[in-house]
């Protein structure tokens, strides 16, 4: 067994659970808001062709659809999803319908008051962080030269909240070298997923052409974070199983290192834009897309 499969296969504190017979996803990422004010080279949700985003309401009626389709967990991305200025209407809405709730940010826009205002509806804060280091936060493109700093005051607030925490980390020519046992260490998140940065076509191939790594570079960082236990998501683990939506209210997946798009949900139905793109149960599974949330 690999390297990679041997950590991913790892007990968890939050562990995968079965599977329906169905296979049908129970876990959306809802990429809810197109504009960022971080300027990450890897970043793959940039949506560089996209001219349209749903309104409060059309957003609102495809939470909807998705609880009834069955979805019981719903993380809202974007761009920056705390840009989004009804972001916490959303929030409550999916709440209120029984789901799971889960955000992922730069941290920029998690403060005392956001996290006040929006307790009642959030269960899991994700928070990302791909370096100890503050220069190399910079030179990838996240923050002014504080943001490590940042991120270990804004872990703190989330926990004195009780609200669960979640570190993301890509890893990059510039990272994998690194030792970060330190800081995850203090930052103590339930689950920390490490991801390896992974080119999209028209998305951020061009950009992360030096930060490219080798399977094998990749798992020079994993096997230095054991201790740790990081959620190991390889570019092969990424590739189809993540269940997406972009900010125009369409399934889009990342098959072949391109994205393909479904019909808009919303005028075709969320299970016919399903049929619209591959989505792979198997390695969702494998990468730990199922737990105990």
């Amino acid at each position: 067994m690999t390297l990679l499969k041997t950590l991913t296969s790892q007990k968890l504190e939050y562990p995968i659970v079965t599977i329906g017979k169905d296979k049908k996803p129970n876990s959306i990422n809802f990429h809810v808001w197109l504009e960022c004010n971080y300027r990450c080279k890897f970043c793959f949700a940039a949506f560089n062709d996209l001219s349209y985003i749903l309104s409060k309401e059309q957003a609102l009626r495809l939470i909807t659809l998705m609880r009834d389709w069955g979805v019981e967990k719903i993380n809202f991305a974007g761009g920056e999803p705390t840009l989004c200025p009804y972001l916490g209407e959303l929030l409550q809405y999916s709440k209120d319908l029984g789901m799971t709730t889960s955000i992922i940010s730069n941290g920029t826009g998690i403060s005392k008051r956001f996290l006040m205002k929006n307790l009642r509806a959030l269960d899991w804060v994700g928070l990302s962080v791909d370096s100890g280091n503050e220069a190399t936060q910079l030179f990838l493109g996240r923050g002014k030269g504080d943001h490590v700093s940042s991120i270990v005051r804004k872990t703190e607030m989330i926990k004195r909240f009780s609200i669960k925490l979640k570190i993301n980390t890509v890893v990059t020519a510039v990272n994998y070298r690194e030792d970060m046992n330190w800081l995850i260490e203090k930052l103590k998140p339930k689950r920390w997923k490490v991801f390896q940065v992974l080119p999209i076509e028209n998305q951020n191939k061009r950009r992360s052409q030096d930060l490219l790594i080798t399977k094998e570079q990749f798992g020079e960082f994993i096997e230095r974070h054991k201790r740790n236990h990081p959620i190991v998501e390889s570019n092969r683990l990424m590739l189809n199983s993540y269940l997406m939506v972009d900010p125009s209210g369409r399934f889009y997946q990342n098959t072949g290192y391109t994205y393909s798009y479904s019909r808009p949900i919303l005028d075709v139905g969320i299970q016919a834009a399903f049929r619209d793109i591959c989505w792979d149960s198997d390695t969702f599974i494998q990468r730990g897309g199922f737990y105990r949330w």
